[in-house]
């Protein structure tokens, strides 16, 4: 269930309806520096948004345009964002780990699955970030795209970062770990302060990931294919807990 009022000093519910990506991006960026800023009067509060949507619906983009919009704003480096691939299993360990994975060259297929994300440790370390990132610097590991694996400790979350932006497919699934993002767990409070939904239907989306395939050398066929039997079937899934999002954002060419 969607929470309401989940930000101290901004509307809810609510969607930006800037007709550009530029005015988008600006009025997001407006609105978690409201939050940050304003929202409980003395300048000194910090905010987690949980950017989700399915894959291809452009978060990432989304979510770096904000950081830097916010950033140049204020001419210093106050939003970070915290990326959930950086929780990824490795490709050894999709490989070589039976236990979790009996059948590795599914596992292979299936990259980018829930299952092949270790989702006890992203919201561990959310977690981490949130109880004590206001006092130290913490690591959290990032993902490079040359191996196809995590980074370890290659993005630093800092206690200047006032505005964290934990960005992903899955933040949204009901099932645990994950639902701990957006629900309670027991006495501790929900780990994101509001969610935000890129919000565009999964052929859109699959379209731009057939578009990427292609542009690193398959063919028509093959991107399709890839996208149909993965991507696909992650996207379907998680458009269908959107409806726990506070906020959504129109999906757009950034």
């Amino acid at each position: 269930m969607s929470k309401s009022n989940a930000l101290p000093g901004v509307q809810h519910p609510w969607s930006p309806v800037g007709e550009t990506p530029g005015d988008v991006i600006a009025e997001l960026a407006s609105r978690v520096v409201a939050a940050a800023y304003f929202g409980n009067g003395d300048g000194e509060g910090r905010v987690f948004v949980g950017i989700a949507g399915c894959p291809g619906s452009g978060k990432s983009t989304l979510a770096q345009a904000v950081a830097r919009k916010v950033n140049d704003a204020a001419g210093d480096d106050v939003c970070v964002v915290f990326p959930m691939d950086g929780f990824h299993y490795s490709l050894d360990e999709l490989r070589n780990n039976k236990t979790l994975f009996p059948d590795s060259d599914e596992a292979i297929k299936r990259r980018g699955a829930p299952l092949t994300f270790d989702a006890a440790a992203f919201v561990g370390a959310v977690r981490a970030v949130s109880m004590e990132g206001k006092e130290t610097d913490i690591a959290v590991p990032g993902f490079s795209h040359e191996t196809h694996d995590p980074e370890p400790g290659a993005i630093v979350i800092k206690p200047s970062h006032k505005i964290v932006l934990v960005e992903g497919n899955y933040l949204l699934l009901p099932e645990a770990p994950w639902r701990y993002l957006v629900e309670k767990n027991g006495a501790l409070k929900t780990l994101l302060d509001e969610t935000w939904w890129v919000d565009t239907s999964v052929d859109t989306a699959m379209a731009r990931i057939e578009k990427r395939h292609v542009s690193v050398g398959r063919t028509k066929e093959e991107a399709k294919r890839r996208a149909d039997s993965n991507d696909r079937l992650n996207g379907e899934l998680v458009v269908t807990h959107k409806g726990r999002a506070d906020v959504f954002v129109p999906s757009r060419d950034m």
